[in-house]
């Protein structure tokens, strides 16, 4: 369990919330807009539209009380009164345009930036995904995309139409009387300092609460699923200590932040009334003087209470569009991001694949280490079985990360049918790669699903006829549904050894040229491992095949091993040849016995 000083900063992500204005981001993230111009000039109509409509209502209201009521003129009160009514479907259907406009043009880049955002995660080299957290990804992912989503919700079209907005009744209410306009002088320093300085407050407080509350829930979360580890260690004392720090953070930060939330609404309310009031006032005085009617009252008091909406509006976006900026910055920085694994020009495409492989002159380190691969070479005829074996730390793992293509060496390289492997398409070659590693990946799906996830068109008979190839078609047909049965996110419902199996299954249905099994079977029992152990037999034959173990009692039968120590080949021979030879290899398998007993 972590302690309380490290939850907030490694349970929590620690980005900045807020970043100055970038116009190079902003022209990046704008140009997901350009496709949908013809839809934005058309929302724009639409909101200028209500803006006008917004502005004539009022005027339309005065002229009304003024000409007809104070006359009695009834046909020319129901004039107006149509005028109205027409107004008020204009403003209604403009609004409903601009904000179905909006939401389709919103989502839909917002579905764009995450096909983009997510298609480049799928081809960044391993090397970046050594340096970012999973974590840190994922924020990325559904966090930041989140606030850009909010921007374009909420910020499509405030800016340009809430200004027109504040402008338009301003010009309104000063040509209707410019002396009762002179009330925006003493309430709108009020309010903006309302909005854009309260209201930041709010919202920058608002965020640290939701921070706070992002570390109890976090807390939570690792509390309950590492539940039997802290009974186990008997820290249930402890953890509740923490826990309750942890929350009383929360409730400190939560004191702080609803009483601020509460002077900024009544404030926010008595601004309300007291606008209105002092155009009552005024407007009174001034009508008892008989310099202004009745109707201008009216249209007054109608334009003061629309007033201060465009301004909280504007506000909002401004805060929005400073959270946008650093979330941006950060989608951005993963969609920039150059692979370091890339196909050369005029990679090759159209191979096929025996099945040699050659290291020649391999140096390797992983970013900021030192070399874990140490001038390796060795040759490997197509169809052989070759083990690489080793402690641990010795750079088994990294022969089949150079293989697989996941780095590039920094010296030497890897041939592949005599082709350096930067010379081959990578899902090309790739294709004819199958690969089980020890930490066996099972996706949520049916059985039928996994086994086919590396070879999509085949049928469902050929699945079955490799399941009983895997002596595994009667563990799956006793399943609820056979092998339509779902098996839960990451295989939940499976156990080790039926994930193993199952990734075993997936691979050989793939026929590649070839196999790579890393710690392939580590999961398996005697009884499971010694049926696995009998099909690779009869599976590896006519590909090859690399195998890593821990228990070398299961490469017995390879035609060669490669014993690895501290990034360098130390021997290479057959189980018997390297057993009479008593060096590192024999050393390892006496010492696994030794343990064993």
């Amino acid at each position: 369990m972590i302690s309380k000083s490290r939850v907030e900063q490694v349970l929590v992500d620690n980005d900045k919330e807020t970043a100055e204005f970038d116009w190079p981001l902003f022209k990046q993230f704008a140009a997901y807009l350009r496709p949908y111009l013809k839809q934005l000039a058309v929302m724009y109509s639409l909101a200028i539209l209500n803006v006008v409509s917004t502005v004539l209502i009022p005027i339309a209201l005065r002229h009304g009380i003024d000409t007809h009521i104070a006359a009695g003129d009834v046909s020319g009160l129901l004039r107006i009164s149509a005028l109205l009514l027409g107004l008020v479907t204009v403003l209604y259907l403009s609004a409903r345009g601009q904000g179905l406009f909006m939401v389709r043009i919103g989502y839909r880049v917002l579905y764009e930036l995450r096909r983009d955002l997510f298609g480049k995660l799928q081809y960044l080299s391993f090397r970046y995904f050594d340096r970012e957290r999973a974590g840190k990804i994922m924020s990325r992912l559904t966090n930041d995309v989140q606030v850009l989503e909010e921007l374009l919700q909420a910020g499509l079209d405030t800016i340009v139409v809430d200004a027109f907005m504040i402008v338009g009744i301003t010009a309104a209410m000063f040509l209707l009387d410019a002396r009762l306009a002179l009330i925006l002088l003493f309430t709108i320093p009020a309010f903006a300092l309302l909005v854009f300085v309260l209201r930041t407050r709010i919202l920058h407080a608002g965020r640290r609460i939701q921070r706070k509350l992002g570390s109890v829930n976090a807390f939570l979360n690792e509390s309950i699923s590492g539940i039997k580890v802290i009974r186990a260690f008997a820290r249930e004392d402890e953890n509740t200590a923490m826990f309750h720090e942890i929350n009383a953070d929360y409730v400190a930060q939560a004191r702080r932040f609803y009483p601020l939330l509460a002077v900024f609404w009544q404030c926010v309310i008595m601004l309300a009334t007291i606008g209105p009031a002092m155009v009552l006032a005024g407007g009174g005085i001034l009508l008892a003087q008989g310099t202004i009617t009745l109707g201008v009252i009216a249209a007054f008091l109608t334009y003061i209470n629309r007033f201060f909406q465009p301004m909280q509006k504007i506000s909002n976006m401004i805060n929005q569009l400073s959270r946008a900026m650093a979330s941006a910055e950060r989608v951005f920085e993963i969609i920039n991001q150059e692979p370091d694994i890339v196909d050369a020009p005029g990679a090759k495409r159209d191979v096929s694949i025996g099945g040699e492989v050659e290291f020649r002159n391999v140096w390797f380190a992983y970013e900021g280490e030192e070399y874990v691969a140490r001038d390796l070479s060795f040759h490997v005829e197509p169809g052989e079985t070759v083990a690489i074996v080793g402690p641990t730390g010795a750079g088994k793992t990294t022969i089949i990360n150079l293989l697989c293509r996941f780095y590039d060496p920094l010296h030497g390289a890897v041939l592949v049918d005599r082709y350096d492997l930067r010379e081959l398409a990578q899902s090309a070659y790739r294709s004819h790669l199958a690969v089980v590693m020890q930490d066996t990946r099972i996706f949520s799906g049916s059985v039928l699903d996994n086994i086919r996830f590396g070879r999509p068109e085949a049928s469902e008979q050929e699945v079955r006829d490799v399941a009983r190839r895997m002596s595994i078609h009667e563990m799956i047909e006793a399943m609820p549904d056979g092998y339509l049965s779902e098996i839960g996110e990451r295989g939940s419902s499976l156990s080790l050894g039926q994930k193993q199996l199952l990734a075993f299954a997936r691979a050989l249905l793939r026929d590649p040229s070839i196999l790579i099994l890393d710690e392939a079977s580590s999961y398996l029992d005697s009884n499971t491992e010694a049926l696995v152990q009998k099909a690779m037999d009869e599976l590896s034959h006519g590909r090859t095949t690399f195998v890593i173990a821990h228990r070398l009692a299961t490469i017995r039968g390879a035609d060669r091993i490669i014993v690895m120590e501290d990034g360098r080949i130390v021997e290479v021979g057959s189980h018997a040849e390297l057993l009479d030879r008593d060096g590192a290899y024999a050393k390892l398998l006496h010492t696994q016995y030794a343990a064993r007993v």
